[in-house]
């Protein structure tokens, strides 16, 4: 008899709910001008789910060096939705455009050598399986202010 359930809790052709994970467009972002050192800043992310069966799962991010510009830290954010793969179809309705706080506490480190983050934004993956990024670069410290060259026709 415990021969005959482990066999029958072996099977695999459960049809069960199950969970996959997709892209969530990113749309739009809110980010600051600048950053100062040492501060906190908000960063806000719009994205648009595929449909309303797909329920926002949450941010994947983190920082990677740039390879050809030492100047340059990149900061990726990728929304990811989840739904069930076994729903053939969605004929839910909801708000499909959603803005969310991806991070409430980025900070750049006083001693950081960088002098710009740039935001790589996950827009969405090309049917070559190419991601598709918005860029954004914010620089670290206050831009100086451009002086307007002087009249030297006096």
């Amino acid at each position: 008899m415990v021969l005959a359930l482990s066999f029958y809790s072996c099977d695999t052709d459960d049809d069960g709910p199950n969970v996959a994970y997709e892209v969530a467009e990113i749309t739009a972002y809110e980010l600051p001008e600048y950053f100062e050192t040492g501060e906190d800043y908000e960063i806000e992310v719009t994205y648009e789910l595929a449909d309303a069966c797909h329920t926002f799962a949450g941010f994947e991010q983190g920082p990677s060096e740039d390879e050809d510009d030492e100047d340059v830290i990149l900061y990726y954010i990728h929304a990811l939705s989840s739904y069930d793969p076994n729903l053939i179809e969605c004929n839910e309705e909801g708000e499909l455009t959603e803005t969310r706080l991806a991070r409430n506490d980025f900070r750049v480190a006083s001693n950081t050598e960088y002098t710009t983050v740039r935001f790589m934004l996950l827009r969405g993956v090309s049917s070559t399986n190419e991601s598709d990024y918005i860029t954004v670069d914010v620089p670290i410290g206050e831009p100086e202010d451009e002086t307007p060259e002087e009249n030297t026709n006096e």
